[in-house]
């Protein structure tokens, strides 16, 4: 089963990337389980992730990423091995 990966319009370019790789790219608007919320922390806000309140698996959680100054291969890296780092 392919992990679920959202991610803000502004991160087109990333989520061509993913689905190319076999993972399943939703939206903000999206309300089923999600796997990992990426964001790019120069163009948006940690408030974007109110979008996810009620998405979230709160068992295992979503992994967020910061997808700024990451390529491709380390966010994929992230998401497979729900590496994270620090949000402040």
């Amino acid at each position: 089963m392919p992990k679920i990966v959202a991610i803000q319009s502004n991160l087109q370019h990333i989520g061509k990337e993913l689905e190319a790789r076999g993972y399943e790219v939703v939206h903000e608007a999206y309300e089923g389980y999600i796997d990992a919320i990426l964001y790019h922390s120069d163009s948006s806000k940690l408030s974007y992730l109110n979008n996810f309140d009620n998405v979230i698996d709160m068992d295992r959680g979503a992994l967020v990423i910061n997808t700024k100054d990451k390529g491709i291969d380390e966010i994929i890296f992230s998401i497979e091995r729900r590496v994270y780092e620090s949000l402040f």
